[in-house]
């Protein structure tokens, strides 16, 4: 690896991984009442944490739906004749698979009003990096970040749960309606890996909460 690029990797590094400062002002007292942008971006972290939680439980309740969705669809493609037509009416799986459909439905609701939170962090953090940029306010909040490493982070988890959200809203629209088992297969697939939530997520919000004291 070149010299340039371990240079990069330690500036993204330091960045993203908060480090102890013996002599920070903000970090002194942890158990002090915060006031003010501290107590707002504080909190603030904590709403996203606890949205990321949430969304990892509806997550799995999702995944079960659909899940048995898949097995109920496939189950009428394997009896057909051809891959692509439909199996012979059979009402209680129907129901059973329309019953599914509104499980799904309700996840994805859920998943959309924790998006909404995120953003409104997102939103709240932007604004207290504006108003700081106001009044020249560059110190560090807590121990290592500034109030734009602050709004950069939650502005980049939002964003990744909201194209998330957005394709599961997709998936929801088309499992029931596929035509072919490896159709069934993707979708179901898409939902359990959560492509565009990265791991990069993870790091960031770990910083976020060691930042603001947490987690130690």
């Amino acid at each position: 690896m070149s010299r340039s690029s371990k240079e990069s990797d330690g500036s993204v590094s330091k960045l993203f991984s908060p480090v102890r400062v013996s002599n920070s002002p903000k970090s002194t007292n942890k158990t002090a009442n915060l006031t003010g942008n501290e107590r707002q971006v504080k909190d603030g972290c904590a709403d996203i944490y606890n949205a990321v939680q949430k969304w990892s439980k509806i997550n799995r309740e999702g995944t079960d739906v659909i899940t048995e969705m898949a097995n109920i669809r496939i189950s009428f493609l394997l009896q057909s004749n051809e891959d692509y037509a439909e199996r012979p009416d059979n009402s209680s799986d129907l129901q059973k698979l329309e019953s599914l459909c509104e499980d799904l439905h309700s996840c994805v609701q859920k998943l959309k009003k924790l998006v909404l939170k995120m953003k409104a962090v997102a939103n709240k953090f932007s604004g207290v990096q504006n108003l700081s940029q106001y009044k020249n306010d560059c110190d560090v909040m807590f121990q290592t970040w500034l109030t734009k490493d602050f709004a950069s982070a939650a502005e980049e988890i939002s964003v990744m749960y909201l194209k998330e959200c957005e394709l599961k809203q997709v998936i929801y629209e088309n499992v029931c309606h596929a035509v072919s088992r490896d159709s069934v297969m993707f979708y179901t697939s898409a939902w359990v890996h959560q492509p565009y939530i990265e791991e990069r997520a993870e790091l960031l919000l770990q910083s976020m909460l060691t930042e603001t004291g947490h987690v130690s």
